[in-house]
């Protein structure tokens, strides 16, 4: 181990008896987010991971946070992930309206797409640019949805600095149905929390992490 990996393992250990890993927060909103109409919609995407068994899980709450006043229909979320290679639904993880799994796919405008498309896609069929808004968490509302990742070999605090420190990161979002009436639409980038400066927080999953990388 080298000098700088003691100095962190140290720093670490000291942090890790009071610090809690704080929740991953994907943000739709500005500033910090690109968006095509600039309606006012607004959402985020919460997320988490559990050791089931062999199996990792991700948590993903899905939350509409468009203010009433305006109104929306949050109805497709995509995500760049770390190299996993196996993401389907957990049993019963389908939400009630986020129950289709794209893959690999591209987006438009070119600006708002992520390198080789979007490695996940949430969304009722299998749309992110159109689709029927009927049943999308509105303004407000949020729909949760669990994946199985397959048995990655990390732990649930590896999976989530590993999410964490992805560079650049990529992340998605389609609103339709936007405004009083409805007649509106818009596309947002996505910002994480916490930055990856605050990986220290992570505690020993960050650390363990590196330490496997380095040593691979």
């Amino acid at each position: 181990m080298t000098n700088t990996c003691r100095a962190l393992a140290l720093l670490i250990s000291g942090l890790a008896g009071t610090a809690t890993a704080a929740p991953i927060t994907i943000h739709f909103s500005v500033p910090g987010s690109l968006s095509t109409e600039h309606t006012g919609a607004t959402g985020q995407v919460e997320i988490s991971f559990i050791e089931q068994g062999l199996e990792d899980w991700m948590h993903l709450t899905v939350i509409n946070t468009t203010p009433v006043s305006i109104g929306s229909s949050l109805t497709a979320v995509g995500l760049e992930l770390p190299g996993w290679d196996s993401v389907s639904f957990a049993p019963g993880g389908a939400g009630s309206f986020f129950d289709t799994l794209t893959y690999d796919v591209s987006v438009a405008p070119g600006w708002l797409n992520a390198p080789q498309g979007y490695d996940l896609m949430l969304s009722s069929d299998g749309s992110f640019e159109g689709g029927s808004p009927r049943g999308a968490p509105m303004a407000g509302q949020s729909h949760t949805v669990q994946l199985n990742l397959g048995n990655t070999g990390l732990t649930a605090a590896d999976l989530e600095a590993e999410f964490v420190t992805m560079s650049p990161f990529y992340a998605v979002a389609r609103f339709q149905s936007v405004g009083p009436n409805g007649e509106l639409s818009d596309k947002m980038t996505g910002h994480i929390t916490p930055e990856p400066s605050s990986l220290l927080l992570l505690g020993t999953g960050g650390l363990s992490l590196m330490l496997r990388r380095r040593g691979s």
